[in-house]
């Protein structure tokens, strides 16, 4: 599993790069009342770039990166969705899926924290699949304890995976849930919600952290969805689960034995190049949608701590399926690191096997570390790629890209220690013009100062030759 990387920055398969500013966090703070945690998320289709974070949603023309109406809050997207009292509501989740309607449909899902989970779609008969608010319609289903949207599809369903946040386990206070909703009522305009069946609480040393549904792009019609998760009582396994659409819940699950890993503690400190950072990491499990490619592949990727150097490092996985079975099992694997810097909240998407891997990821660098944000080995906090082939000894090699370095070493969050973005986002441009370019969004550091400190998200197309 031993990783082969390349100097920071340095340039695999020559990949393009063209990036635009998103939202930053004094317009979040102007359009949603409060500056927070944006929880970068987004998706693509032939025309826009939906963004879609805590707080605030913006959609841009992915041609010039220009803001295509207003942004508005997520309390104002969901009311005029439709959807009452959408109150306490954070960790949105949204995608584009081509092969729904008469030219692709929007989904998008968040969860009122704590009771209920909102769903909202596009007209599946526009043919324009025009995602500016207004176009949507939004319903909601209850479910008690919800923490944590976590949002998979196939060609059967939509499946919801949230952490039951509800009176604590002893010890333990994070078991996964699951939501199944039939493809035909999820992506209703409004959505149909009447047939929604959960399953869990699950225990957590049974099930995983974070039990992630993946986003199946191989349009086959399986007949089940797998949900993967970490096994964070071992440290060495992941966690899968076959989520039956045709019963609408678990029929199987399972472990998956993989090289050992030491889980990131609560409260860590990125690194940054001025040395008291009080920006905090905090997650161990999946935090970014496993992928599915064109076969019976699984791409998933998670934070863990490399002890060598005492900093944060990207694991990635590949999976395979079996055809008969549907049983998963590990095919390679491999760590994203380097001395003096930080690597996480990874996303992760596949061209394919045998082709490039890329993870969106957030990278950050110590003391030692150069704050030119135009110097490769940038170390402030910022939005990077790491381009990822795999070898025949079941790991890879890997290079690094800037897709947006911090522009300054001393990003502060205001008052107490409070984390960076929980998740990054990566998905695949559907237009068929462009089978080799994917979309990201992650943040990156735009002011530094105790009282001027600001991010921004940076809206990123990879081109791979």
């Amino acid at each position: 599993m031993s990783d082969v990387k390349d100097a920071p920055g340095a340039q695999a398969g020559t990949p393009t790069i063209r990036c635009f500013n998103g939202i930053n966090s004094a317009q979040q703070k102007q359009v949603g009342g409060v500056s927070f945690t944006p929880d970068c998320n987004g998706a693509v289709n032939n025309t826009w770039f939906v963004e879609f974070i805590n707080d605030a949603f913006s959609v841009y023309d992915k041609q010039t990166g220009n803001v295509v109406g207003n942004r508005v809050s997520d309390t104002a997207f969901w009311q005029a969705a439709g959807v009452a009292d959408p109150s306490l509501i954070v960790d949105p989740r949204i995608v584009f899926i081509p092969d729904a309607g008469r030219n692709g449909q929007w989904l998008a899902v968040q969860i009122n924290i704590g009771y209920r989970v909102l769903v909202a779609t596009t007209n599946p008969n526009d043919p324009t699949a025009d995602p500016r608010v207004g176009n949507w319609k939004g319903a909601a289903f209850d479910l008690p304890g919800n923490d944590f949207t976590m949002l998979g599809c196939d060609l059967n369903g939509v499946y919801i995976g949230v952490n039951y946040g509800g009176p604590p386990v002893p010890g333990d206070d994070r078991w996964p849930q699951i939501a199944f909703i039939p493809r035909a009522q999820a992506l209703a305009w409004p959505p149909q919600l009447g047939d929604v069946k959960v399953t869990g609480p699950l225990p957590k040393n049974e099930y995983g952290d974070n039990l992630f549904p993946m986003i199946d792009r191989s349009r086959a019609g399986w007949p089940y969805c797998t949900a993967i998760g970490v096994d964070t009582a071992t440290n060495r396994r992941l966690t899968f689960s076959l989520i039956s659409p045709q019963f609408g819940t678990i029929l199987s699950h399972g472990t998956i034995d993989v090289p050992p890993f030491v889980p990131v503690s609560r409260g860590y400190r990125v690194k940054q190049p001025f040395q008291n950072s009080n920006v905090m990491f905090d997650q161990t499990g999946i935090v970014a949608a496993p992928t599915g490619g064109t076969g019976f592949d699984i791409w998933a990727a998670h934070t863990v701590l490399n002890q060598q150097y005492n900093s944060l490092a990207v694991r990635w996985y590949h999976l395979y399926i079996d055809p008969v079975s549907r049983m998963p099992g590990l095919v390679a694997s491999g760590d994203i690191f380097q001395q003096s810097y930080d690597h996480f909240n990874p996303s992760i998407l596949s061209l394919g096997k045998g082709d490039y891997t890329i993870v969106c990821l957030s990278r950050s660098g110590d003391y030692s570390t150069p704050q030119d944000p135009n110097n490769p080995a940038c170390g402030n906090l910022g939005a990077y790629a790491a381009l990822v082939r795999e070898n025949g000894s079941g790991g890879g090699t890997y290079t690094v890209v800037p897709l947006k370095a911090g522009q300054v070493g001393n990003y502060v969050t205001q008052g107490t220690a409070i984390r960076w973005g929980d998740y990054s986002t990566i998905c695949p441009d559907p237009d068929p013009r462009f089978p080799r370019r994917v979309w990201a969004i992650n943040q990156f550091v735009l002011q530094g100062g105790d009282t001027t400190s600001q991010w921004c998200n940076a809206i990123a197309s990879i081109d791979l030759t």
